[in-house]
């Protein structure tokens, strides 16, 4: 039997024991992810059923690319490949310094860190600090990097990044990670040469009614 027992999350009941679940996440750029864990394949597609008739579309998950068996339980159910993620992580207060150029100034804190220039904005760091129940620093994950098109390739984004990640790691924050489009070699290139490594690749999925 499957049950909502939130506005988020479903369950599969067999016999009084719960034998999957699924839930939805919505990330800060508005996309709505679904997940799905459990026991038996017959059981995803019932999960899976239950929640694409309630939901609206379109839908988002990811799964591990080198994991067959789930990303075809995903595709079973609708779901078509939209892009290949790399996730690195980097090692807070860990990076070498970097200094910004010349007539750039750093401004901002918690999760949005600036490049300035004269007063205008150049280039921003958006990062989402993610904490335990407690409310002590767990991980922050890095949102986006973004350099002015006519200021990029001075190692703006580069200083800027660096800066954000001392910050955190003044706050607490020892780990960042970040998702990173395969296709973005700019955005790899910053965060390998800031001392990201890879952790894993990861295949994100679409479902449209």
């Amino acid at each position: 039997m499957i049950t909502r027992v939130a506005a988020d999350q479903w369950h599969a009941i067999e016999d009084d024991v719960v034998v999957g679940c699924g839930d939805t996440m919505r990330r800060p750029d508005g996309r709505m992810f679904i997940s799905i864990d459990a026991w038996h394949d017959a059981v995803f597609n019932r999960l899976a059923t239950a929640m694409l008739a309630e939901l609206p579309a379109p839908l988002y998950t990811m799964v591990d690319a080198e994991d067959p068996d789930t990303t075809s339980n995903w595709r079973r159910a609708g779901f078509a490949d939209q892009r290949r993620e790399r996730q690195y992580l980097v090692v807070g207060g860990a990076q070498t310094t970097a200094r910004p150029p010349t007539g750039v100034t750093f401004t901002g804190s918690e999760g949005v860190f600036q490049a300035e220039v004269e007063g205008v904005e150049v280039g921003a760091v958006r990062i989402l600090p993610l904490t335990r129940e407690d409310g002590t620093p767990r991980i922050a994950r890095i949102v986006s990097i973004e350099v002015r098109a006519d200021q990029r390739r001075r190692g703006i984004g580069r200083a800027l990044l660096v800066h954000a990640l001392g910050a955190l790691h003044a706050r607490g924050f020892d780990i960042a990670s970040a998702d990173v489009d395969e296709t973005d070699i700019a955005t790899i290139l910053l965060l390998e040469g800031v001392g990201a490594r890879r952790a894993s690749n990861s295949l994100e999925l679409i479902w449209q009614k």
